[in-house]
């Protein structure tokens, strides 16, 4: 009994994990090929990346403040998703490298109920989350993403 039990567990927590994004970090950095976005029968899931800012002294502070970017990044995809894009942006660029970037994010109504789902790190302190949001919470709020495609 015990058996069956623990394989039909092993068994919902695959079925559950092959319906998310899979990894994007490989070999402690970006992976060549991975998907932003996946829409399943339950969940919106939304994959952002946060880069570390090279000036911070220590690992932590680089983690941190990746990770919140990576979080931000991920609010600005689902509310593309979501919403369609309307995009003005300033970006200085200095001997082909980007110099100056900014995103100012702000997140209302149904984006709020976004949950972080996974952190990954990368070697370079660099972070990749995944985010989803509920497809029932979607459609109390009047917004289908597949109309979007």
């Amino acid at each position: 009994m015990k058996k069956i039990i623990l394989l039909s567990l092993v068994t919902l927590c695959l079925t559950a994990c092959t319906e998310s994004l899979k990894t994007a970090v490989r070999e402690g950095a970006i992976a060549p090929s991975f998907n932003d976005t996946l829409l399943t029968g339950d969940y919106l899931w939304i994959r952002g990346f946060g880069a570390a800012n090279p000036s911070h002294t220590t690992d932590s502070q680089r983690r941190i403040m990746s990770r919140e970017a990576a979080i931000a990044h991920a609010y600005q995809r689902a509310t593309e998703v979501l919403y369609g894009t309307d995009l003005e942006a300033h970006v200085q660029v200095v001997d082909a490298v980007s110099v100056g970037s900014t995103i100012d994010s702000s997140s209302q109504g149904v984006i709020q109920h976004m949950e972080l789902i996974s952190t990954e790190y990368m070697d370079d302190g660099g972070c990749a989350v995944i985010m989803r949001l509920s497809r029932e919470q979607l459609k109390k709020e009047g917004l289908d993403p597949e109309m979007k495609k």
